[in-house]
């Protein structure tokens, strides 16, 4: 979320329009359902995933990314080659960077595609699909078949972010990267990054031991928690007082 650059991928708002919005709860849906009923979707979006995200991960260090494009590139080849002939947890954290670097430009472009008086009502419609479906037992449900479909793909899998027991979905990852679009070159980016990683944190620490736990929350909390206190706000550049003419 402190990642994005402001206006990055500015190019795509002339396709905005508000049922880009309904892309955020229909990921939540597609991928909660779609398995459930046809195995063979859930092995086919383990190969998307596997095709789309190294492209999506250079869109991301070189247009989305702020600051200089030398280090998220090196970053994104040490990850790619760890990635590929590394094991263990350097492969699984090579994994996860090169998702989330996915995940972040897939969630710049919504932030350019939703217009803004859409986003709280995408946030809530995702959030709330994300509580109900997990407390309905639909989501781990749905879970398992990926997991087993995950079995057929060789090769690391780009599904999700995972350190060790800690996993996040990747519609959760395109739901925090969205956020820090919506925010980024404003007032509220550093705060609502923050903000996330405050939340999440006790959502970790409350949420039962190996329990699947709803992480749009923290973001959606934090979506909500911006527009009440009337953030973001736009930075304002700098403009230097006027000197005095001189004494003639």
């Amino acid at each position: 979320m402190a990642l994005p650059r402001g206006n990055a991928l500015g190019s795509l708002r002339r396709l905005r329009s508000p049922a880009w919005a309904a892309v955020l709860p229909g990921a939540i849906v597609i991928g909660t359902f779609a398995p459930l009923g046809a195995y063979s979707f859930a092995l086919g979006l383990l190969v998307l995933g596997v095709m789309v995200t190294p492209p999506l991960a250079i869109v991301a260090a070189l247009g989305v990314v702020r600051g200089p494009r030398a280090a998220p590139l090196v970053l994104l080849i040490a990850a790619g080659a760890l990635v590929t002939f590394a094991g263990g947890p350097s492969r699984e954290l090579s994994a996860t960077v090169l998702t989330a670097l996915g995940a972040l430009a897939l969630g710049a472009a919504l932030a350019r595609l939703i217009p803004g008086r859409w986003v709280l009502v995408g946030f809530a419609c995702m959030c709330a699909l994300d509580v109900a479906l997990l407390a309905m037992g639909a989501g781990k449900s749905s879970a398992l078949v990926f997991a087993r479909a995950a079995a057929h793909v060789p090769g690391p899998m780009f599904d999700q972010a995972r350190l060790g027991r800690v996993a996040l979905d990747y519609p959760d990852l395109v739901l925090s990267a969205a956020l820090g679009g919506f925010v980024a070159g404003q007032q509220g980016q550093r705060s609502a990054a923050a903000l996330v990683t405050i939340l999440a944190a006790m959502c970790m620490l409350l949420a039962p031991a190996h329990a699947m736990w709803p992480a749009t929350v923290p973001v959606a909390m934090t979506l909500i928690a911006l527009r009440t206190f009337g953030l973001p706000r736009t930075v304002k550049p700098l403009v230097p007082e006027a000197q005095p003419a001189p004494a003639v």
